[in-house]
């Protein structure tokens, strides 16, 4: 099996006012997926029933504070933002795995710790299904 570490990742926000290339600084990123149920325990259950109803999905980015990453793109990532993340695991090189979903900025965050870099952690919202192929 072939492995791989997060240093060629590639990260793209596009909006509607443009795209923005987060990936110069950054520190982590992270997808989640996570069913959804529905309670259907009754009666006589001695245990609890669930059912799968739908499935919910973000993403995170953590950046350093620098001009090359969050602070420069401060004002593209506004909570609220609809557009698409996209995001190339293995770099941009052809035929590479590549993977995007529509969504919205729902939270962005800076922190200035005394003993730390500054970073710049933005939070999307999925509103879709993933779609994942290879580069072309």
């Amino acid at each position: 099996m072939a492995r791989f570490v997060g240093k060629d990742l590639a990260v793209t926000w596009a909006y509607t006012g443009g795209s923005v290339a987060l990936e110069a600084d950054f520190k982590s990123f992270k997808v989640s997926e996570e069913v959804q149920d529905a309670d259907s325990t009754a009666g006589d259950d001695t245990y609890a029933g669930h059912l799968p109803t739908f499935t919910d999905a973000s993403a995170e980015i953590e950046m350093l504070g620098t001009t090359n990453s969050g602070t420069l793109h401060w004002s593209r990532l506004a909570p609220r933002t609809e557009g698409t993340v996209y995001w190339y695991p293995e770099g941009t090189a052809s035929t590479k795995p590549s993977h995007y979903a529509p969504a919205y900025i729902q939270s962005r965050e800076r922190e200035y710790p005394f003993d730390d870099v500054a970073a710049v952690t933005v939070g999307f919202q999925c509103q879709g299904d993933i779609t994942d192929g290879a580069v072309a």
